[in-house]
């Protein structure tokens, strides 16, 4: 396991890039990349052969989709441990997914949906969270997702959030992006719901761009240079938790790979004190 330090900053690998992080030396200024697990589970040929070349780079970290931790249905044992199994190959420490659902008694909804938030789907949810880890051999970090709809008559999300954390002893990622979508189409103060997560189990940041429509409604698009308002939003987090690793996610209208390098480090450059950056 490689240790990633909490001013690390870290860019979302795509498949668009990975043959040039292959083919070049790493990037200044980027000290790991995050991998979507999914894409590179039991890849062969030139795929597994870029996936060696990046990991003898870079540090990874992999994060998941379709764990879906918050549906009905029995753990997936099976996708469970074949995680494992990817993340000792490839001695990755950190292992992330969302607090969300994914799937029902009819298969995959490739869509991250929003849990029902009480107590007893806090307790409820812990319980195959600690199944989970137990598997996993380390503590499985989960992300707040953006949404566009809210179920009536539950529990604030941040309290959620924590109970979910307290008892299952899960870590957190916490998406800065996520809660500006999040507070601006559902009408709470985004900061203070930041400043109710529990910081010792937030383990890094992630941090996109999104898109407004017409009509005001903000559409987390991971399509578009980080906004100020969230980098504003960042700079609470940092200030109320403390540092932590640093993610630049961008799915769509991919830039060059230098580019978006670019826009991470200066990115971690604001966010962190100035001191760390001395010399």
């Amino acid at each position: 396991m490689r240790t990633i330090a909490p001013l690390a900053v870290g860019v979302g690998l795509r498949a668009e890039h990975a043959q040039w992080l292959a083919d070049n030396d790493p990037q200044p200024g980027i000290d790991f990349l995050e991998i979507t697990l999914e894409n590179w589970l039991g890849v062969g040929g030139r795929k597994r052969e870029q996936l060696e070349r990046i990991a003898e780079k870079y540090p990874l970290i992999a994060h998941g989709l379709s764990l879906s931790i918050g549906d009905e249905l029995p753990l997936d044992r099976e996708h469970v441990a074949q995680a494992r199994r990817f993340l000792d190959r490839y001695g990755i420490d950190l292992y992330s997914d969302h607090l969300s659902y994914s799937r029902d008694s009819q298969g995959y909804l490739y869509e991250l949906l929003p849990l029902p938030r009480s107590e007893a789907e806090a307790k409820r949810i812990a319980a195959k969270i600690r199944q989970a880890q137990d598997m996993l051999a380390r503590p499985l970090i989960l992300e707040n997702i953006s949404y566009y709809h809210q179920h009536p008559g539950q529990m604030d999300e941040a309290d959620f959030i924590r109970a979910v954390a307290e008892r299952s002893g899960c870590q957190l990622l916490l998406d800065i992006n996520n809660v500006r979508v999040n507070a601006g189409n559902h009408g709470y103060q985004a900061e203070r719901f930041i400043a109710a997560l529990p910081s010792a189990a937030i383990r890094y940041f992630h941090i996109a761009g999104h898109w407004r429509r017409e009509d005001g409604m903000l559409i987390d698009t991971h399509g578009e240079p980080v906004c100020a308002k969230v980098e504003a939003l960042a700079r609470h987090a940092v200030a109320v938790h403390g540092p932590r690793p640093l993610v630049l996610e961008r799915d769509n209208r991919l830039p060059p790979w230098q580019d978006l390098c670019g826009e991470a480090v200066a990115l971690g450059r604001r966010l962190h004190p100035a001191q760390a950056w001395a010399g």
